[in-house]
């Protein structure tokens, strides 16, 4: 078990090495290897999965003497599935549609390394771990939206996309130093096990942790996940390579959906910022769905209808149908990928 969860999060960076070391020797058939290891590793996810669904206990696993550690429960499993499902069709579109571009084996590499970000992102049983991943999962969608250099739209909004997202990482950041500063552990599951058996234990500057945490990582799920005010990066990043758009669409985006998901323990005590979350969850699926209906560009509309869907995953997660929200993640993922 142990193993399998490692190397399923292992091997993309593996891919990722490899290619970078023999693109020049391989040629085109890096893809080959690229597409390969991406199945391994989504059949590790189904296997893991599977031991899930039939009723295996959560399990948090240490990496060594670090603070790293890898968690074992329903939602790393399913959405670590959904990643690599939908990176391996990505994968395989891929390998033709990319195959006139200069830079074919540096696309499979950052292809490879963003799998890799995600399967940490969700896999994350503790604070630094999950800063990281998330961190370098928008630094590598600025790489791979801005993979065409002749574009300077797609250079200009990869930009404007990473300008976005750290503006979502620094409430992250500081949700996660005020949880060690009360808790002094990384480990998500003690610090929700603690939250869990006495959420009014702390304070910051007179107002409950668990209210002021819960409003950092909205405000980061915000950013994300492109909701109201902090979406005009999404419906303008179309000039990126279809392949990343189907990524970004089907599981980049829901990252904000996950992380409400992943902290569901801390917003079942913070109801004042569930409520505000579904306000603006409710403004953002309004908003995209109207603006979806009067675009005349394909890409444009699929984006503002991303940001409308986005919107109604957030409102569930306002009204604490945490569950239904994943379902929704799930669905729209597939679908839109």
């Amino acid at each position: 078990m142990e193993k399998i969860i490692i190397v399923v999060a292992v091997l993309p960076l593996i891919s990722a090495l490899l290619i970078q070391l023999f693109a020049g020797q391989m040629g085109r058939g890096i893809a080959r290897l690229s597409v390969a290891f991406t199945t391994v590793s989504f059949l590790l996810a189904v296997v893991l999965l599977s031991l899930s669904l039939a009723g295996h206990d959560p399990l948090a696993i240490t990496l060594g003497n670090s603070t790293a550690i890898m968690l074992f429960d329903p939602l790393s499993t399913l959405l670590a599935t959904i990643i690599l499902g939908i990176s391996l069709i990505v994968h395989l579109y891929s390998v033709r549609y990319m195959a006139e571009e200069d830079a074919y084996g540096q696309f499979f590499v950052l292809l490879d390394l963003m799998t890799a970000a995600l399967l940490f992102m969700v896999i994350a049983g503790d604070l630094v771990t999950l800063v990281i991943a998330w961190y370098l999962v928008g630094v590598l969608l600025y790489f791979l939206l801005g993979h065409d250099t002749r574009s300077q739209t797609a250079y200009r909004f990869a930009f404007w996309t990473l300008i976005t997202y750290r503006i979502g990482d620094i409430p992250l950041i500081l949700a996660a130093a005020l949880l060690f500063n009360a808790y002094d552990t990384w480990s998500l599951t003690i610090i929700f096990t603690e939250i869990m058996a006495n959420p009014d234990a702390h304070q910051v500057m007179g107002m409950p942790l668990t209210e002021v945490v819960a409003a950092l990582i909205g405000l980061a799920a915000f950013a994300r996940s492109a909701q109201f005010l902090l979406h005009t990066w999404l419906p303008y990043t179309m000039d990126g390579p279809t392949p990343v758009s189907a990524l970004m669409h089907a599981g980049i985006v829901n990252a904000g959906g996950f992380l409400i998901n992943r902290f569901a323990p801390v917003f079942i005590h913070s109801g004042d910022v569930l409520n505000w979350i579904f306000i603006v969850g409710l403004i953002t699926a309004v908003f995209g769905s109207l603006l979806m209906l009067t675009q005349n560009d394909i890409k444009k509309a699929l984006g503002y209808s991303t940001m409308g869907q986005m919107g109604f995953m957030i409102m569930e997660c306002g009204i604490g149908a945490f569950s239904l929200a994943i379902y929704h993640m799930f669905a729209h993922g597939v679908f839109k990928g």
